[in-house]
């Protein structure tokens, strides 16, 4: 599954690129997330926790920035994790583009997405709206890093995805989207009613 999300920070392009490659610093804005030491190579071992509704997922793996061009302030950003068991997998490939846009930053990331397990019955959709969710919540605390370090580090480490609150926000988001189709549908056939008489 391939999922492209996009946010913008009030930054210099150049400044956005070397926080975003500085995954120490990067990891604490990610709910649920936590960081080891690197290896020789560069790899970090690294744990996330999601909860989507009654279930709990803690996948343990490793992550590493697979190649950076510090010209065209693009980097590949590769990971992968198991939960207990073997049979929750997940696995990423994420391309970060970092643009000017104004006076900020733009960051595109295009991430090719893997899930085994029961998260991937979760369906599409919802794991898409999610990631959306998860990637706005990481952009405003990397921008407040960015623009107010003390600030930041005085609110700590971002608290790992609640699954009720969040599961009720998509939920939500599709009832929305279900009932404004509905209410335009409706509309057009008054339209069209209106048109015949």
């Amino acid at each position: 599954m391939r999922l492209i999300n996009e946010f913008i920070i009030a930054t210099s392009p150049d400044a956005a690129f070397g926080l975003l490659l500085d995954l120490p610093a990067v990891v604490p804005c990610v709910p649920g997330a936590e960081l080891g030491e690197p290896d020789a190579d560069g790899t970090f071992p690294g744990r996330v926790s999601v909860k989507l509704g009654p279930m709990k997922f803690v996948y343990d793996g490793r992550v590493r920035v697979a190649e950076r061009d510090d010209a065209a302030r693009t980097a590949r950003i590769t990971g992968e994790g198991k939960a207990a068991g073997g049979a929750d997998i997940a696995k990423i490939t994420a391309l970060m583009e970092v643009l000017p846009a104004g006076d900020g930053a733009l960051v595109r990331m295009t991430t090719d997405l893997e899930i085994k397990g029961r998260a991937a019955q979760m369906g599409q959709g919802v794991i898409a709206d999610v990631s959306k969710r998860l990637v706005a919540d990481t952009a405003r605390c990397i921008e407040a890093k960015l623009t107010d370090p003390e600030g930041a580090a005085a609110a700590g480490p971002a608290a790992p995805v609640g699954g009720i609150g969040l599961m009720a926000s998509v939920v939500g988001s599709k009832v929305g989207d279900s009932m404004r189709r509905l209410g335009s549908r409706g509309r057009s056939d008054d339209q069209t009613k209106g048109t015949h008489q």
